[in-house]
């Protein structure tokens, strides 16, 4: 089936999950995976794939900078979460949630405070590029607020 005949980009990446997968790897930097799937299918379905296969075909440089790997991606949104879920545990702020979340975890960060502020930025931007937003901010429980 080819895109268009799928309701939604979940369905067509679910059916497509796969290849995918073996993109992302070859973004990563380990190309095994797609050079696999290229031999024992035949066929590249995904539009993002046949464009990236191409373009190094043709001797066409990779994106400039350093790119960060889904790995990375997500030890950053994991770390944004672990903070989070000490803000609504301790009811503080990010700053002060930052300090006990080295407290806890110094080798999540090489116990660098710049380094883990870093991680938030960027976990953020994941966030934004994938949902279109921020992550709303941590609720926190004052004297005056509504009971529950």
């Amino acid at each position: 089936m080819n895109r268009h005949e799928y309701s939604t980009f979940i369905d067509w990446w679910i059916a497509n999950e796969a290849e995918y997968r073996a993109l992302s790897d070859a973004q990563d930097g380990n190309p095994t995976t797609l050079a696999n799937l290229i031999r024992s299918a035949g066929i590249l379905k995904t539009r993002e794939t046949r464009e990236f296969v191409a373009d190094r075909l043709e001797g066409k440089k990779k994106q400039r900078g350093s790119k960060r790997t889904i790995a990375q991606q997500a030890k950053e949104v994991g770390i944004l979460g672990m903070v989070r879920e000490i803000q609504a545990e301790l009811e503080c702020s990010e700053y002060n949630a930052r300090g006990i979340f080295l407290d806890r975890y110094p080798d999540e960060c090489g116990n660098n405070e710049d380094t883990l502020k870093t991680y938030i930025r960027r976990a953020k931007a994941t966030f934004k590029a994938a949902v279109g937003r921020e992550p709303p901010p941590v609720v926190q429980k004052r004297r005056n607020s509504e009971p529950e």
